[in-house]
């Protein structure tokens, strides 16, 4: 039986004796190896001891059956705990509530899910003209465990946050324009044209890079947008360097956030889309800050590559190309959660919003392949690593 069955199998025992004592023993046996070193396995891959998943599975489980019109104090001595209000403590720490209120219909709680592990491919490479741009490595060939997570908004946002706040650009690096992503530049694909006197709206700025980019070709006005603080300061660090001015603004790109409508003549993101917890109404927003016949240009990990893994110079299907549900995954200390879409959701996403796709591009450029002999070099002559979606506002 292979490592992610076992996990799991581990996982669900777990989940079937959330109200009984269990057997740490019992639950290492899934994994054929000794109690300590499941925890640490346990340990490294969720970034949480499993005490703690432990202790959040039973609190979460308690409030449905306190919902369910249960005695608290049953509720309590089933989970574990010795007193009302040790219990009490416990769920108030969890939920930010007391138990009692746990009842009232409407109340908003903090429900922690139950984990699945799932594999996912990875992989980056580095780009040695400048050691700060590196090529994002969200999703290549390198084999790896992640955990599948509910498709909770909030959750993700706080997640993807904290992660490049801390330290997203010292382990992902930067992908910025000219390039779109591995192997893909816009000095090759043209897909801006003349940017000077146009408004320009950048999704996940990121540390600023790209807006420098489109700066220095005289955009007459600058916008970007980031879920991090951290990267917004970057951005207006790197930009004052350059003598180039922009609006920043820190917020999720699916919500509202004061960015005016019908007024900017191109919004691009590099790297960026693809961590939108909702494409549909990301894509429309998008649509409604473009002028009429307004250009949106945007990059991604190419799906089919992230499918994908090199083994003994061979490809092999690693992933199913459907399974477009979200997952974190522990990368240097750090999680972050994703969603792997399917090629075609992105274009129905867009056809959706009111656009027209006027050019995609996939194949990466010869001319930077050639000048790399990398294993992932030569994936990226097989197969697209990287898309690139040009689209107009009808």
């Amino acid at each position: 039986m292979d490592w992610q069955n076992c996990m799991n199998q581990a996982m669900e025992y777990i989940e079937d004796n959330l109200s009984n004592k269990i057997d740490y023993s019992l639950v290492a046996q899934f994994m054929n190896c000794s109690e300590w070193e499941f925890r640490r396995i346990f340990s490294f891959l969720t970034q949480m001891p499993l005490s703690e998943y432990i202790r959040r599975r039973r609190l979460t489980v308690a409030a449905k059956d306190i919902q369910n019109g249960e005695k608290i104090i049953d509720i309590a001595q089933r989970y574990g705990y010795k007193s009302h209000a040790a219990f009490s403590r416990a769920f108030r720490q969890m939920h930010g509530i007391a138990p009692s209120l746990a009842r009232d219909k409407g109340i908003t709680l903090n429900p922690f899910p139950s984990l699945t592990f799932k594999l996912v491919l990875m992989e980056g490479i580095a780009v040695e003209k400048d050691s700060n741009q590196r090529t994002n490595i969200i999703g290549s060939g390198e084999v790896g465990y992640a955990i599948s997570v509910d498709m909770d908004k909030t959750t993700i946002h706080k997640t993807n946050e904290l992660f490049w706040n801390m330290k997203g650009n010292d382990v992902i690096g930067t992908t910025a324009l000219p390039l779109y992503g591995a192997y893909v530049s816009e000095e090759n694909c043209k897909l801006f044209g003349d940017v000077k006197g146009k408004k320009v709206l950048e999704i996940g700025c990121g540390a600023g890079h790209s807006l420098q980019y489109i700066g220095e070709r005289k955009a007459s006005e600058l916008w970007g947008i980031d879920i991090s603080i951290e990267q917004i300061e970057k951005t207006k660090y790197h930009l004052a360097i350059h003598n180039i001015s922009a609006k920043l603004i820190c917020s999720p790109m699916e919500e509202e956030c004061g960015i005016p409508e019908d007024y900017f003549d191109f919004v691009y993101s590099i790297y960026g889309i693809g961590w939108t917890t909702d494409l549909d109404g990301t894509f429309s927003r998008i649509a409604s800050y473009l002028k009429k016949d307004g250009v949106f240009i945007f990059s991604w990990s190419h799906p089919i590559h992230k499918c994908v893994a090199s083994e003994n110079d061979m490809l092999v299907f690693k992933k199913n190309y459907f399974d477009e549900s979200w997952y974190s995954v522990s990368i240097d200390e750090g999680v972050l959660s994703l969603s792997d879409r399917k090629l075609s959701t992105y274009v129905n996403a867009l056809a959706k919003a009111g656009f027209v796709i006027e050019q995609m591009v996939e194949q990466s450029d010869d001319e930077i392949l050639k000048s790399n002999n990398s294993t992932f070099a030569k994936k990226a002559k097989m197969l697209p690593v990287t898309f690139v979606i040009k689209a107009r506002k009808r």
